[in-house]
């Protein structure tokens, strides 16, 4: 089931899902998925979780919807008591897996670091982390003393994103 890799680069990896409660006595649990569509899971073939400062292959028997939650299980873990330790452990796919995007598209790893420019050519800063409140992404951006929080809004707000010159275009203005 598990395949060790003591040498590990955690840059090649990105977190997609954390093990969350168990359920039943049979080695399931609660998967929370970070990936946007809940089925875009069932569509990588290798995962891992960090474990004793080693990033170990796991494997899935399955991942499954039931009422709006996704159920899991690994392949040769049929215990409750077994599956505990892994409780509340993240789970990641390998960077390179990555679907490629269209060329206004990014994922929020890689919005990380940009520069925000608003349409008057202002640099804002740049963005330390993508979060979500609730009603949509959040850009928080810092430029030395100062955050700014910038929703997350294609279109209107997020204008255009330029992966080659590491920039993000918003319709924003730094009082705001």
């Amino acid at each position: 089931m598990m395949k060790k890799n003591s040498s590990v680069d955690t840059s090649l990896f990105v977190l997609i899902a954390k093990i969350g409660k168990t359920k039943g006595l049979k080695g399931e649990f609660f998967l929370r998925s970070f990936a946007e569509k809940s089925e875009t899971l069932r569509s990588f073939d290798k995962f891992f979780c960090m474990k004793s400062s080693s990033m170990e292959e796991i494997s899935f028997e399955y991942i499954k919807e039931s009422n709006n939650n996704i159920i899991a299980k690994f392949q040769s873990i049929d215990d409750i008591d077994d599956i505990k330790s892994f409780g509340q452990k993240d789970i990641y796919i390998l960077k390179s897996e990555l679907p490629l995007l269209d060329k206004n598209e990014a994922y929020w790893f890689e919005l990380e670091k940009m520069q925000v420019i608003n349409l008057e050519g202002q640099n804002l800063g740049n963005v330390k982390s993508v979060n979500n409140f609730g009603a949509n992404d959040v850009l928080e951006v810092n430029k030395k003393n100062k955050t700014l929080l910038i929703p997350f809004i294609k279109n209107r707000v997020i204008i255009s994103i330029n992966k080659t010159e590491n920039s993000i275009l918003v319709d924003w203005q730094e009082d705001y």
